[in-house]
């Protein structure tokens, strides 16, 4: 008797054991978030934006406000409403750096076809920037249909330790081609999408989000331009 429950003891120990390697591996929950797509009707170019700076939480602040170096990055997909086809990518890479001699934060984003450095003093500086995304570059017409509705999955990581891929997307979104999003009728297409659908690395902070499909707003940049002077 003893050896009968010595080996059931042990195989238990045995399966409990190759049990939470596999629990330990299950990706984190996709968390619901509100999106907002709007086309450009003059340029035929999609447009997204989104807030996440519930991410951005005391912890991150309190090592902002003490000079440590963050990296906030976003990378997200284009898909239709009813499908889990990829019709289009974009991606928000946001770096923080605080300067003693100047005493305020540089901050610079890279975004697709553009890189903008600009400088503030306070956290709400840097939240405005770095944790919400706005008129996004995330596609165009020759990518996606018009009158239809979209979602957009994507993560967003804070602090992410893959300078590897870090560099990959950056290369990415400054190539020639001036949009820095991806179709799939371009040759690294599947390449590019691989990189944006995996995990960057080990982060602070790392959230998996979809948004409810919607049709995306409709507006005039050229009737913008000519509001603004």
């Amino acid at each position: 008797m003893r050896r009968v429950l010595a080996a059931l003891f042990l195989t238990i120990a045995v399966l409990g054991g190759t049990s939470r390697p596999a629990h330990a591996q299950e990706p984190p929950p996709t968390v619901e978030r509100k999106a907002l797509l709007e086309w450009d009707t003059d340029r035929r170019l999609l447009y997204l934006g989104i807030a996440f700076r519930d991410l951005v939480d005391t912890d991150i602040q309190s090592k902002l406000s003490r000079g440590f170096p963050t990296t906030i990055v976003l990378t997200a997909t284009i898909q239709r409403g009813g499908s889990s086809d990829v019709l289009s990518t974009t991606t928000q890479t946001c770096r923080v750096t605080w300067h003693v001699w100047e005493e305020a934060y540089h901050v610079e984003i890279v975004r697709p076809g553009a890189t903008r450095v600009s400088w503030t003093t306070t956290i709400e500086g840097v939240l405005k920037r770095c944790a919400e995304a706005r008129r996004l570059l995330a596609g165009d017409a020759t990518q996606i249909p018009l009158g239809v509705p979209l979602y957009v999955r994507g993560s967003i990581q804070v602090n992410p330790v893959s300078p590897q891929v870090l560099s990959k997307l950056r290369r990415w979104v400054m190539r020639p081609s001036g949009t820095g999003t991806a179709a799939p009728g371009d040759a690294l297409f599947s390449t590019f999408t691989g990189i944006f659908l995996q995990r960057i690395g080990d982060a602070e902070r790392d959230e998996k989000f979809v948004s409810r499909p919607t049709e995306p707003v409709k507006f005039s940049s050229k009737a913008e331009e000519k509001k603004n002077g």
